[in-house]
């Protein structure tokens, strides 16, 4: 009987492949030659279009595939795929039993609710995977990720993110398979043109592979996107109101904050930080802020504070550790950015890129959402190293030329999230 193909079990495909070759390994990417995909920062990509010219599947050539539809490739001799070809498909997984040339065959499959695999790589060693699911639904985008979040076993632990995929912050889900000696990180990002809808899945053996392999996908033709963009009404993608909290690119008058009886607060940011109610303990300024104490000036001295900035340095405003997790606030200037939505991009690149340079396996996502009332770009990051893996979370503060990097650092994602939760608005 044949089987019909599930997001619920779309991840068997992935999982196959990489836990039977990661067993016994060190769960890194050591031995696979690294190939840094470009960080797609900001693209013209309309990920949720209630439209397509034509429908169409994907196909291989020469190493790199296309699918003009949703108007993506992924070139697999730079990103060191090995593509299956749909027979490999069918004989491993009982999938694609219809003809890729007979577009209404496929067609006739999708009618059904079942899948077809457009695409399925894996790289050398096993230790990654890519595939792009092609389904038919008449639900929207939300209601399929939702619909499709309840079919997969609790015992993933899966829930809702944002991925960074074709310079857009796309909808998704994400989880973790736990095998006997290793583990399989996966991520399910959702794109549709129409009744159609694309499930790229990505995974592999080491926290940052999901990523790696949604930065791996390219726009096929960018002046279609532009086109589509302009005529697309409604759009759904998030929009950040982070506006209200910014002011002009005007110079701004600095003011650090102060920390009074465990209470840390900064009325240029409207930042308020209760360690002792958060069980959490300030480092002192000296200690925390060395770079600038080492100048041998003292926080009182505005004028030095405005000068180590003006050379381009960060200030350290507060630091705070606890049980549960530690939080900083770090002033930096900043005279050429419009807004921090445009920070935030910069900081997905630049903070990946910075601890990469450290030797560690590091994953960087952009999504939206509240910080003090408003709704405001993040940054989350995921750090391993030596096995083990560390959790960031950071919003962004911009009054006039004086951006504040508002961090929490956890063991996982969930608990720095409740970190940065910690703060709260300094009522005037």
């Amino acid at each position: 009987m044949k089987r019909v193909f599930k997001v619920s079990v779309m991840g068997l495909m992935v999982i196959s492949m990489l836990s039977m070759n990661a067993c016994g390994k060190k769960n890194s990417e050591d031995l696979e030659p690294k190939v840094e995909a470009t960080q797609k920062v900001e693209s013209n990509y309309v990920v949720d279009s209630d439209s397509y010219k034509d429908f169409a599947v994907g196909k291989i050539e020469n190493g790199v595939y296309t699918n003009k539809m949703f108007n993506i490739k992924v070139n697999g001799i730079e990103n060191n795929y090995n593509f299956e070809s749909d027979d490999s498909i069918k004989k491993q997984f009982g999938y694609n039993d219809s003809d890729r040339t007979n577009i209404d065959s496929i067609k006739a499959v999708l009618d059904k609710g079942d899948t077809f695999v457009d695409m399925y790589a894996t790289t050398r060693k096993n230790k990654r995977a890519v595939a792009m699911m092609l389904f038919k639904s008449d639900s929207d985008l939300d209601t399929f990720l939702e619909k499709q979040l309840t079919k997969l076993d609790s015992d993933l632990g899966a829930s809702k993110t944002t991925i960074n995929v074709l310079g857009k912050e796309v909808k998704g889900i994400r989880y973790t398979i736990n095998g006997k000696d290793s583990k399989v990180y996966q991520k399910l990002a959702f794109i549709r043109r129409g009744e159609y809808i694309m499930v790229i899945l990505s995974g592999g053996t080491y926290a940052a592979a999901p990523q790696t392999g949604f930065d791996s996908i390219e726009i096929l033709d960018d002046k279609e996107e532009i086109e589509s963009a302009e005529t697309k009404a409604n759009s759904n993608e998030i929009k950040s109101t982070a506006e209200s909290v910014e002011t002009s690119g005007e110079d701004a008058e600095l003011q650090i904050g102060e920390t009074d009886s465990d209470v840390y607060t900064n009325k240029m940011f409207g930042l308020k930080f209760d360690a002792k109610s958060n069980n959490m303990t300030f480092v002192s300024k000296k200690e925390s802020n060395k770079n600038f104490y080492d100048t041998g000036k003292e926080e009182s001295d505005i004028t030095a504070v405005k000068e180590y900035l003006d050379s381009g340095k960060k200030f350290s405003d507060m630091y705070a550790t606890g049980e549960k997790g530690s939080v900083s606030v770090m002033i930096k200037k900043e005279e050429n950015i419009k807004d921090v939505d445009t920070y935030a991009n910069r900081a997905v690149v630049g903070i990946k890129e910075g601890i990469q340079g450290m030797g560690m396996e590091v994953e960087t996502q952009k999504g939206s959402g509240e910080f003090l009332g408003e709704t405001m770009p993040y940054v989350t990051v995921s750090a391993t190293e030596n096995g083990e893996t560390m959790y960031q979370k950071i919003v962004f503060l911009k009054v006039g030329n004086y951006v504040a990097e508002i961090t929490s650092y956890a063991e996982s994602e969930e608990k720095a999230s409740e970190c940065i939760d910690m703060f709260t608005k300094l009522e005037e």
